[in-house]
């Protein structure tokens, strides 16, 4: 015979067994001492939290013969109730008997006499699918049922009912059962069962089922066929495909410091090992919740996933409003994972984007390396008169946050010696040298006059040449990006992308990611400027434009240059404008050599 599943065998026979709707308990109770048990119940709430469990608790207390300890477990009533077989106790699915014959003949019956118990009682599970002439039939007989008829509701989506059929019962919510709950109750079933079972590791799979008895007992059985006897934490991780906390700090690290590649390939080789992506996700938005929670209040106990050392770890490398966006951009990426095909693309794109955030929001923003600096750390500069400016290297050094960099610098009238400063002081200057980053939407006006000009034969040719290029192998920053928007027009010089996510939309027309893309695509055969914007401007815009054609309105024409190529700028001449825009036209000079 098979063995029975863990949420058939423990689920709560009296009122004491239920875990985590005291109130619920209370009131119920409360109104059996009393003689005030109401002719309808309406049970909503999530999954697996005991709305049925408790009905099927309510239809046996109504019910029993022994009132003062009901439900007894042990009067006829009590033990036809436990065996499924009580005359007087009647289930109904709505999702499967949803039409209104089913709810007329359920009337009908119901005038009958109880043949064993005090009250023939109806649990109607899933009430929500009754078609609404079922429920219209059944809101009357809520409304006058028979004295020895109880009806009790079950739903999980009670926005849906008619509120007439609401306003007739008395309407109890049941709530996520509390984490602490699901593992001491998970922790008991263990030993009662005979095995082993970790208390991380039944905190876990409270957490997976989300606050459902159900789902934790579900879990358990699954973990249990694995792991055998012992339950350990990390025989859960295996099977639900879950990184731990040391693995998702690093990789929300490599985020905060813009390491493309580690982030890159740590998706990917977690893809190819099973990794649940989208619980990762939600981990990112965790860490950022515990990150601010830290920040402002430096109280550990507030913590869910983070301890204050991790905090601290993290918190060197990014500032308040940059979690804050961070956290934006991953729960829009969870929100649009329904309707992506690639939840490592989606994951990926917003990684990409939580690492280009706008300079005003990085704690220390940086210069960016050029070829020469990049290879050098340290360099004595030297710049020899009728000649061009020349770099002597010294022998490169490991880069550290107290290294030092020293510069030959003069001053007009005044010989200097050789000075020493600090690299982070360097860096103060360069940030406040640093331009931001330009951002552009785009306005009515101009979305309207690009329409203007648009053709089906321009768009229905870019389109061609944009699938052929990106039905090609291998993934790249800029079609990451453009795998979630939609070629909607063209014309001689633009290409105007639609997307959901007004993120998105920002990022291509973002002044320096905008112009790397455009030369992305002149190479690929579209040499227009790339714009983009959001469903719901695109659709305000289309109705403005069709409204000024109908009207014959002269419609001013779209203007746009294209970005020309940067000259290519000397090495060293390179190195001297930074050192001037470092510390000032006024302290550095050219010495040029004989």
């Amino acid at each position: 015979m098979a063995r029975q599943a863990l949420y058939q065998k423990y689920r709560s026979q009296s009122f004491s067994e239920v875990v985590g709707q005291q109130y619920v308990v209370r009131s119920i109770q409360n109104a059996f001492k009393t003689n005030s048990v109401s002719h309808a119940y309406l049970f909503c709430g999530p999954r697996g939290t005991g709305k049925t469990s408790m009905a099927r608790l309510l239809a046996k207390a109504v019910n029993c013969e022994n009132k003062e300890e009901a439900p007894c477990g042990r009067c006829e009533n009590c033990q036809e109730a436990f065996n499924g077989t009580h005359p007087d106790i009647i289930e109904i699915n709505a999702a499967n008997e949803t039409h209104v014959e089913d709810i007329r003949d359920l009337i009908e019956r119901a005038r009958l006499a109880p043949m064993l118990g005090k009250f023939k009682v109806y649990i109607i599970d899933e009430v929500h699918q009754l078609s609404s002439s079922a429920a219209s039939a059944l809101l009357k007989t809520l409304e006058e049922p028979p004295a020895h008829v109880l009806f009790i509701l079950a739903t999980t989506d009670p926005q849906k009912l008619l509120p007439t059929i609401i306003s007739r019962c008395q309407r109890y919510d049941f709530t996520r059962i509390d984490n602490h709950d699901i593992t001491e109750h998970l922790l008991q079933i263990a030993q009662q069962e005979g095995f082993t079972l970790d208390k991380e590791a039944a905190q876990l799979i409270g957490e997976l089922a989300d606050g459902g008895m159900r789902d934790s007992l579900s879990i358990l059985d699954q973990v249990y066929a694995y792991a055998g006897e012992h339950i350990t934490l990390a025989s859960l991780k295996e099977i639900f495909g879950l990184t731990s906390k040391e693995e998702q700090c690093n990789l929300f690290q490599a985020i905060c410091t813009h390491d493309f590649a580690t982030v890159i390939q740590t998706l990917q080789e977690g893809e190819e090992k099973g990794i649940d992506l989208r619980r990762l996700t939600g981990d990112f938005i965790r860490i950022c919740k515990d990150l601010i929670a830290y920040d402002q209040t430096h109280q550990e106990q507030l913590l869910q996933l983070l301890n204050a050392q991790d905090c601290a770890n993290l918190s060197q490398y990014v500032s308040t409003n940059q979690v804050l966006h961070m956290a934006k951009l991953f729960m829009e990426a969870q929100n649009e994972y329904r309707y992506t095909q690639s939840v490592k693309d989606r994951l990926e794109l917003a990684c990409y984007e939580a690492m280009v955030l706008p300079s005003g929001m990085q704690r220390n923003a940086r210069i960016e390396p050029t070829p020469t600096t990049s290879e050098t750390t340290q360099q004595s500069i030297s710049v020899p008169s009728n000649s061009k400016p020349s770099v002597q290297e010294t022998r490169p050094q490991e880069t550290k946050s107290t290294s030092q960099s020293h510069f030959t610098q003069s001053v007009p009238g005044n010989t200097v010696q050789p000075t020493t400063l600090e690299t982070e002081h360097a860096n103060e200057h360069a940030n406040a040298v640093k331009e931001e980053v330009k951002i552009r939407s785009l306005t009515m006006e101009e979305l309207v006059s690009i329409f203007s000009t648009s053709t089906k034969e321009y768009r229905n040719t870019d389109t061609e040449q944009l699938e052929q290029f990106m039905s090609a192998s291998g993934l790249d920053r800029y079609k990451a990006l453009i795998q979630h928007m939609k070629l909607v027009a063209s014309n001689q010089d633009v290409v105007l992308f639609v997307t959901t996510s007004e993120a998105f939309a920002n990022q291509m027309n973002e002044e320096t990611y905008n112009k790397g893309l455009y030369f992305y695509l002149k190479e690929r055969g579209i040499d227009k400027m790339p714009l983009g914007t959001t469903v719901a401007q695109f659709e305000e815009a289309t109705t403005e434009f069709m409204k000024r054609r109908s009207a014959q309105q002269s419609i001013s024409p779209f203007t746009i240059e294209r970005w020309e190529a940067e000259k290519q700028v000397d090495p060293d001449e390179q190195i001297v404008q930074k050192l001037k825009q470092t510390f000032g036209d006024d302290i550095v000079e050219v010495i040029e050599e004989a």
